[in-house]
C-alpha cells in the first residue's frame, strides 16, 4: 500500500497555507484560523491508501472548501499539479518494489 511520506503531507500543507498570503483584505486572525484547519488535514493525508491527484485534490477541496473559496484564481491549478507529482511518485516507488 502506498502512503504519503510526512515530507510530501508536509510539502502540499505548506504550499496551501502560503497562499493563503495572496488573499486580498482578510484579516490576520482569519488567515491564523484558517492555516490551522490546513495544518489539522496532514492526519487524514498521512493514513490515505493509493491516493491519486483527483481524489485528494476533491477531498481536500470538500473539507477546505471555505478556504478554497477565497484562494485567488490560479491556487487550484498549483495544488492539482503538485498532487499530480506527487501522487505519480508514489505510484512509482511502489511499482519498483
Amino acid at each position: 500500500m502506498a502512503r504519503f511520506d510526512t515530507r510530501d503531507v508536509k510539502e502540499i500543507l505548506d504550499m496551501l497555507e502560503d497562499e493563503i498570503s495572496f488573499i486580498p483584505k482578510l484579516p490576520r486572525v482569519e488567515k491564523m484560523k484558517m492555516r490551522s484547519k490546513i495544518r489539522k488535514q496532514a492526519n487524514w493525508l498521512l493514513a490515505w491508501s493509493n491516493p491519486t491527484a483527483e481524489i485528494i485534490y476533491h477531498r481536500l477541496e470538500e473539507r477546505l472548501s471555505d478556504v478554497f473559496s477565497l484562494y485567488p484564481y490560479g491556487v487550484s491549478d498549483k495544488v492539482k499539479k503538485l498532487l499530480k507529482v506527487k501522487s505519480e511518485r508514489l505510484h512509482s516507488k511502489e511499482a519498483q518494489e
